[in-house]
């Protein structure tokens, strides 16, 4: 029974010495990045105090918790440029992220620093463009009979980029840099009217898509123009 007791001791202290190991937050030691590039907006202008930030997820613990750490930070000046030094990381998920608030699309950089080290411990982004956004406000009302239904759906340009790199080639596959995005849904009498709102870059093409009674589908199309009165609404 004692050597029982002093096997269950061993292992409690082995697992809280484990534990504390898994959640060290270690990073690579006295080793600086330098993240850099510019950020512009679809016209071509300077984005001013944009926020680049440095991220790395690490395991914290033996159960595979992951918690997110930030790196570094930084802003972009009034040419839209910006130099962020960075704590370093080998991590399979390490990211950059540029947000210049709700009015603008967001962007991440995305690689895993693992077995890669950029040339002399440069992240170079070039030139990222973040698209201006605006809302789109949208209004379907039923001004038919009771049983009358339609399935609809808006198609548009997504507010959000992600791009994965491997080694510092662009895997086109694993990114997702503006795509269609869709929004839809189904009015009938238990819910025969809708309004709502999304956000959608300045100048890009909105589809409406819609079916009543199952009829074959319809479409139509707008631009989404450059002023917060961007109102579309369909009667059914």
């Amino acid at each position: 029974m004692a050597q029982l007791k002093i096997i269950l001791r061993r292992f409690i202290l082995f697992l809280l010495f484990t534990l504390l190991i898994a959640c060290e937050t270690r990073f690579e030691d006295n080793t600086r990045i330098l993240v850099k590039g510019s950020v512009k907006d679809q016209y071509d202008l300077a984005i001013q105090n944009a926020q680049i930030n440095v991220y790395t997820s690490r395991v914290t613990s033996f159960l595979g918790g992951e918690q997110e750490f930030l790196l570094g930070s930084g802003f972009s000046d009034s040419n839209g440029e910006f130099s962020v030094v960075s704590l370093f990381d080998k991590d399979e998920d390490f990211s950059v992220e540029i947000d210049a608030g709700p009015n603008h699309s967001k962007y991440v950089y995305k690689t895993s620093t693992i077995n890669y080290e950029p040339t002399n411990l440069t992240f170079d982004l070039g030139n990222r463009i973040l698209l201006e956004l605006t809302a789109v406000n949208y209004t379907i009302n039923r001004i038919s009979e009771e049983g009358n239904n339609i399935q609809y759906s808006f198609r548009f340009t997504s507010e959000f980029c992600s791009e994965v790199y491997d080694e510092g080639v662009l895997n086109i596959e694993d990114s997702q840099c503006n795509t269609q995005q869709l929004l839809d849904g189904i009015l009938n009498d238990s819910t025969p009217d809708i309004e709502g709102d999304f956000y959608a870059p300045i100048g890009t093409e909105v589809v409406f898509i819609y079916s009543v009674n199952e009829a074959p589908e319809s479409t139509e199309t707008f631009i989404v123009e450059n002023n917060s009165n961007n109102e579309f609404i369909f009667s059914y």
